[in-house]
């Protein structure tokens, strides 16, 4: 009997371990279009902006939780020509980046394609480990009509972060991209000042996603800030003015921010109720064994 009691113990401690380790995706939303600004050199690296987003999807891809999910859903761009795998727009950014982490990648441009993209995503035809966003300020990117497809889907896009799948997005700060955003989080606001001359990344920013530097979002210019309620978010990265234009994190959702990792003291004097009781319970019955 003893032994089944301690067995029973150790299991309510794992289950409360796993209830506070638990993590969900790795989020990153930005107001820039640093995939208008970078390229891929002659020996095959990405430089500047293109940089960035391989250095931001490396970080994400490391960061995911979500059971069974691999490579990349980009939802708003149509795949390069093989012929031109790398050109300057949203797709050819990308697919730059995904090639040398050695990613695959699923395009879904327009917005039937992205609409069927979502409904595959709720009968599990398809697991994405990220979701990435061209955002609109680039060639190949987003329009209104599959920007009205994500607003549509803004509960199906934070239960998928809320799983543990990541999510990262460029753009300027408007309904066409971020209406999903507005959706999820109606106190957030949207706003088009935004400078990345002297752009730097958070504390909270350099903790969850280490291999990001100052030089990296500052590639080039943003166009898009936010500000009033983010909901889950964190800030990532504040512009030249001290202006938020990079939100995300690590461990929550969109609307929940990652939960604490010191248990609340209701928790805990409930579980160290139970556990004294399970320890009366030992000694009382080592008592009678006697």
């Amino acid at each position: 009997m003893k032994n089944r009691l301690l067995t029973i113990l150790s299991l309510l401690l794992f289950v409360f371990c796993l209830a506070h380790s638990a993590s969900a995706g790795p989020i990153i939303i930005g107001g820039d279009d640093l995939n208008d600004h970078g390229f891929r050199d002659s020996s095959g690296a990405n430089q500047q902006g293109w940089k960035y987003i391989e250095r931001a999807i490396a970080s994400i891809n490391a960061q995911v939780t979500r059971p069974g999910a691999s490579g990349i859903a980009v939802l708003g761009s149509q795949a390069p020509n093989p012929s031109n795998p790398y050109p300057n727009d949203g797709g050819g950014a990308i697919n730059s980046a995904a090639n040398v982490l050695g990613l695959n990648l699923t395009f879904y441009n327009g917005a039937t394609s992205i609409t069927n993209f979502f409904t595959q995503l709720a009968n599990g035809t398809v697991n994405p480990a990220i979701i990435y966003i061209p955002g609109d300020q680039v060639g190949n990117d987003l329009d209104s009509s599959e920007g009205a497809v994500l607003t549509a889907n803004a509960a199906a896009i934070d239960n998928f972060v809320a799983s543990g799948g990541g999510l990262m997005s460029h753009g300027g700060a408007n309904s066409t991209v971020y209406g999903y955003l507005q959706t999820l989080i109606p106190g957030i606001v949207l706003g088009s000042l935004c400078d990345a001359a002297g752009a730097s990344l958070t504390s909270y920013g350099q903790s969850v996603f280490p291999t990001l530097t100052n030089a990296d979002i500052s590639a080039g210019p943003c166009h898009g800030s936010f500000s009033g309620n983010f909901g889950g978010l964190q800030v990532i990265a504040l512009d030249g003015r001290n202006r938020p234009f990079i939100l995300g994190g690590v461990g929550g959702s969109i609307t929940q921010p990652p939960p604490s990792t010191v248990p609340e003291p209701t928790t805990m004097l409930l579980l160290g109720t139970g556990l004294a009781g399970m320890a009366g319970a030992i000694k009382r019955r080592q008592r009678r064994s006697k």
